[in-house]
């Protein structure tokens, strides 16, 4: 196995292909249980937690179509078997990120359950802008400053970023991490003939990591740069990545990027948008068609949108409602598309994956 994630390794930092007889008897046996185990972990948190909680204030206005439990248990396999079928063909090898030890993965399932009701008690109070009134702060965009999903410290304590993949995860039973790898499918067929030594990538917002991490694990090659406005997310992105010298993390604003005109190759980012107001987000998409350089790819997952799977229409109305997302319900009423081509970036893949939606194009 180990030979195989070294070969594996010296064919995507020349930008070849992984063969397709490179995949594993391992990789083959393991892929489909490790998934199956993610999401009956987090479903289970899912289900537990909703003990835990008061229930749900009901809507006081009109909600769209919505999918039974079948439609979204068959859609989110249908993810996990594309990303299969991607790895089987060679396009990128098997995702070996490693995650916490036994030991730390209870504990901070226990930090997630415990700060359940604290999320419950401001859902049900309106109460979402604690960071606000936090004078340590003061340094940070207004629009950031706020109990996003209503979770405690909002995306500026340790212990939010100790957890946050977590919530997300239960969010999602299990699948943030496959729909965010579904980036590497249009990075990787970009990738073919590149040698990645020489290119230089962005990530946008990165968090605690995850995409970033996926990255460095498919092309440890590529020199990679993920900025953030939280510290505490900053160190615990480190802490995922480990130390090396090919990826480095700045604090840093979306739509003020460090970075010459045309001076990046790739520039990424994961579920950012929808967190952006409607002032602020054009900037930010701006900002980075204006360091990519011509011929350089720009990928964006992020949420669907309204129209994408318009039997689903109703999990976008709900969603904003039962989590504190202020800029949601306008960012599902437009289109990725028609505002990464007023920057005059072409799209070149959109893939929808479960419930989010991955969008590449270049410059």
């Amino acid at each position: 196995r180990a030979l195989h994630r070294q070969e594996c390794r010296n064919g995507a930092i020349m930008g070849r292909i992984v063969p397709p007889d490179m995949v594993s008897p391992f990789d083959r046996l393991t892929y489909p249980a490790r998934q199956t185990a993610r999401v009956a972990w987090y479903a289970g948190h899912y289900a537990a937690g909703r003990r835990l909680l008061k229930p749900m204030p009901k809507p006081d206005f009109p909600v769209g179509p919505m999918p039974d439990r079948a439609e979204l248990t068959a859609d989110l396999r249908g993810l996990f078997e594309r990303e299969w079928q991607d790895i089987a063909a060679g396009l990128f090898a098997a995702p070996t990120l490693p995650g916490p030890d036994p030991a730390e993965l209870l504990r901070r399932s226990a930090l997630y359950f415990r700060d359940l009701p604290k999320v419950d008690a401001r859902r049900h109070g309106g109460i979402n802008d604690e960071p606000n009134r936090d004078d340590a702060n003061g340094h940070l965009p207004r629009y950031y400053r706020q109990n996003f999903h209503f979770q405690s410290g909002g995306w500026l304590t340790e212990e939010s970023a100790a957890i946050y993949d977590t919530q997300v995860e239960v969010l999602f039973t299990g699948t943030a991490d496959a729909m965010r790898r579904r980036a590497l499918k249009p990075i990787a067929e970009w990738l073919q003939g590149r040698n990645q030594r020489e290119l230089r990538g962005l990530d946008v917002g990165c968090g605690t990591g995850r995409l970033l991490a996926f990255l460095h694990g498919a092309w440890p090659g590529l020199r990679l740069t993920g900025i953030d406005l939280s510290t505490p997310y900053l160190e615990e992105a480190r802490r995922l990545i480990g130390r090396t010298a090919r990826v480095k993390l700045e604090e840093a604003a979306a739509e003020a990027l460090p970075f010459d005109d045309g001076s990046l190759d790739l520039v990424v980012s994961s579920f950012l948008l929808h967190e952006l107001p409607k002032k602020v987000r054009p900037e930010v998409l701006a900002e980075m068609a204006r360091v990519v350089k011509p011929g350089g790819l720009v990928v964006i997952v992020d949420s669907i949108q309204k129209g994408d799977k318009p039997d689903w229409d109703g999990l976008l109305d709900l969603f904003p409602y039962y989590f504190h997302e202020p800029y949601y319900t306008e960012y599902v009423g437009g289109s990725v598309e028609g505002w990464c081509e007023s920057v005059a970036l072409r799209p070149v893949a959109i893939e929808r994956a479960f419930l989010s939606k991955v969008a590449a194009f270049t410059k």
